[in-house]
Parts: C-alpha cells; structure tokens; sequence
C-alpha cells in the first residue's frame, strides 16, 4: 500500500487532515490500480473540482498566460483578459461535465450534477485578475527582468522525500531573483507565509526572495519573506512529520486493502463536496458511520 517513494504536497497533507479514508483512495489505492477500469474510475472522480475550485485555477492559468505573454512583449488589453477569464472557465465547466457524464455511464454514482458556468462567477474572475494586472506592485515586478514559468509538477527531493510545492514563476531581476506565488484562498497567517516561503526557496538560490500574492475578499495584499535557516529547518521537520503520518495511515489498510479502521472525515462538512462519498459509509448517515468505526476499533 506504500507509495514507491515518500511524497509531500499541500494537496496531499490537506485531503489528509480533511479526511484520512479520501486521502487512501486518492493516493493509495487509485495509484495502485491505475492500469484498472475501476482504478482509472476512481482517479477519474478525483478530478472533479467544484465551480469555485474551478474558478480560481482558471484565475492562475490566465494571469500565468499573461506573465508569459507580457515577457515576450505581447501586451493584453483589457477585453482580451476578459474574454479569456470567460472563454477558459467555460471549457472548464464543460470538462468538468464532461467527466461527470462518464462516471454516471458506469453507474458510479456521485454527489456531483453537471451545471452551467455562472455569469456572476465569471465576473468575479475577471474583476480578479484586472485588480492583480493593475496592482502597482505586480505591474512594478513586471517592468523589467526576465520572466520562468515554474509546472505545479516540478517537485524537489529532499533527503529521500520528493516535496511539491513550486512557485507559479520565477522572475529574474537585474540584482536577484524572486520567486512568486498566488494564494488564491484567503490570506495565510504569517507562519505559514514562512512555511511556504521555506518550501519556495528550494527552488531558487541563497539570496532569492520570495513574493506572495494573496487573494482575501476579492483584494489582493503582497507579502515578500525571506526564510532564515532555522525556518526551513523547522518547516522540513513538519514535512517529515506529515510523512511518517501519510505512511502510517497507509499501513492501517494492510495487505488486503481494508478500509474500515482508516478515519472517516472529522466534520460532516468535508463529506458535503466529496468526490467519493458514494465509496463511503458516511453515504447512508455520517454520525451512524462515525459510530460503527469506533466500535470497529475498540475490538
């Protein structure tokens, strides 16, 4: 049931301390059984994001779409942005649908219906991104160097962990460089601005400085940490912490793959927009569910 080699991504940690039993099948038994029906059904359902989720990474792609384009000196107008926010949410929902559709054929059946893309959203994202282009401090960055867009999948190793947490772009300034990231979820305490920014720094040099753009409240604030040793010496510490838990929960399913002493989520509110809760107890009553797992493990 163990992963070929310990990995850490925010994406994994989270799922994990939202709901342990979500964090198995996503990670455990859909990539061991990717080469099965059943196993590409199940990476298939984990692909599913909600509208909002949706929004928000169409915000990334367009506003890192337009770095690329404005390093190369093509200028974007403001229609254009706009029609592109609108253009790439749309086939997003439709992707989104489309997915849904194919899962319904196999007769899995999911909390999730297929929708429409909401105009009031689309205006958000547009609104969005045109806030963050005329920023002084973006557009400052902008002004001069040289622009590296960074993949989400470039990963580093680290001992013999390979952690996943790469800025959304480089950019190469006449003195040093900066490492940039959009938190699009909400304004992140000041340990955690520290904790990313230890993460960052492993892809650039010693005297990179890392800039964050965060999203609270449709407005954008700027953060610019540079994280001392100590720091990422803490910071690497929790990610082997989090390791060792990813891997002892691996170790609960065992070798026949059961689930039932892995933990179902601590609220019922991760189970609202789960992926797979037609794969879990908590579909026929989330409290009775909680209730037959801990008779199960006080046995």
């Amino acid at each position: 049931m163990f992963p070929y080699q310990p990995t850490w991504s925010n994406t994994r940690i989270n799922l994990l301390q939202r709901c342990p039993r979500a964090f198995v099948l996503r990670y455990g038994l859909a990539q061991l059984s990717k080469h099965h029906a059943q196993g590409q059904l199940l990476s298939l359902a984990f692909q599913i994001q909600t509208p909002w989720i949706l929004l928000h990474q169409t915000i990334r792609e367009v506003l890192l779409d337009y770095i690329e384009d404005h390093g190369i000196g093509n200028q974007w107008s403001n229609g254009l942005l706009r029609a592109r926010v609108k253009t790439d949410y749309s086939k997003a929902i439709q992707r989104r649908n489309r997915r849904i559709k194919d899962i319904q054929s196999q007769h899995m059946a999911q909390s999730f219906t297929v929708v429409e893309p909401e105009p009031h959203l689309i205006d958000m994202g547009i609104d969005t991104c045109l806030k963050l282009v005329q920023n002084p401090h973006f557009v400052a960055l902008l002004s001069e160097g040289s622009i590296e867009r960074i993949e989400p999948t470039t990963s580093v190793l680290q001992g013999n962990i390979r952690i996943y947490a790469a800025p959304d772009f480089i950019h190469h300034g006449r003195d040093r460089t900066s490492l940039v990231k959009f938190n699009l979820y909400g304004q992140a305490t000041r340990c955690e601005r520290e904790r990313q920014a230890a993460l960052l720094m492993m892809y650039g040099e010693h005297d990179s400085r890392v800039i964050q753009f965060s999203l609270k409240y449709r407005k954008w604030s700027v953060n610019t940490v540079a994280s001392t040793q100590t720091q990422t010496k803490q910071t690497l510490d929790l990610v082997s912490q989090d390791v060792e838990q990813m891997e002892a929960i691996f170790a609960q399913v065992g070798k026949n793959n059961d689930l039932s002493l892995i933990p179902l989520a601590d609220s019922f509110r991760s189970c609202m927009n789960c992926n797979v809760r037609s794969l879990c107890p908590s579909r026929h009553g989330y409290e009775h569910a909680k209730a037959e797992q801990r008779s199960l493990m006080c046995q």
